[in-house]
């Protein structure tokens, strides 16, 4: 457990640094059937070919991306979009670096208007890179975790082990153990439901959190209303709390 924490804690101090240097855009709701990473059968290395280019240019690409250093690659080609998809073997501070050097090679390779890079673990995506008409003065980056990853991940900074992450039109529901003493965790409850609200989609109007002990549960929600009035320090209606 102690090497996920470290794991996670980088991807979050990933997203913290694209935050304060202005780099996060919110990434689409649906990223398109391009952007599911290694079709059947793994990265084959197949997609559109066209303006002369042939399916051993997406070959050698993928090859030049995995001895930088991915596990594996997947590579789309075609006359407008550069895709470059791979899976990195740990999440450390040299990924940003990694994805700008693949983005490179792939306007090498295939000069498009957009080239478009993103990086995965374990099949989790983590990090985009898109460059506009070779300007590599001016990468967009993104955090592109899932919400449910990204819930998951976040909550780690806290002592807690978490059981499960659901998210619905509505609401944003964990399920986790807190590894503190019990007057910790009504300390913590609130920073950990406005970060879950954070991660959530806009949408979301409640956030709700299961606690398990030894001796049961305790499920405690909180609209979302309130936990924006609370953090701008209004006045909270809160419900389902315990007396």
């Amino acid at each position: 457990m102690k090497g996920g924490k470290a794991l996670l804690l980088i991807l979050l101090l990933l997203g913290g640094y694209l935050y304060f240097n202005g780099y996060i855009k919110i990434p689409p709701d649906n990223l398109g059937p391009d952007n599911n990473p290694y079709p059947p059968g793994g990265g084959s290395g197949s997609g559109g070919f066209s303006n002369g280019l042939t399916s051993s240019d997406a070959q050698n690409l993928r090859q030049t991306v995995i001895s930088m250093g991915a596990s594996d690659a997947y590579v789309s080609l075609s006359s407008g979009r550069t895709l470059v998809q791979f899976e990195v073997p740990a999440v450390d501070e040299g990924l940003m670096g990694m994805a700008y050097e693949v983005a490179k090679k792939a306007y090498e390779a295939n000069p498009t208007k957009e080239v478009r890079v993103e990086a995965y673990y374990l099949g989790e995506p983590v990090l985009g890179l898109t460059v506009h008409n070779g300007d590599f003065d001016n990468p967009e980056f993104e955090d592109i975790r899932r919400p449910e990853f990204k819930v998951e991940s976040d909550l780690w900074i806290f002592d807690v082990l978490v059981h499960n992450v659901t998210i619905t039109n509505d609401t944003a529901s964990v399920t986790l153990e807190y590894l503190a003493d019990k007057e910790g965790f009504w300390k913590d409850y609130f920073a950990m439901s406005f970060l879950i609200l954070e991660d959530a989609p806009p949408w979301v109007k409640e956030i709700s959190i299961t606690y398990l002990a030894d001796n049961g549960s305790l499920t405690v929600s909180t609209s979302s209303d309130d936990l924006l009035r609370l953090h701008s320090g209004g006045k909270s209606r809160r419900k389902n709390f315990p007396a």
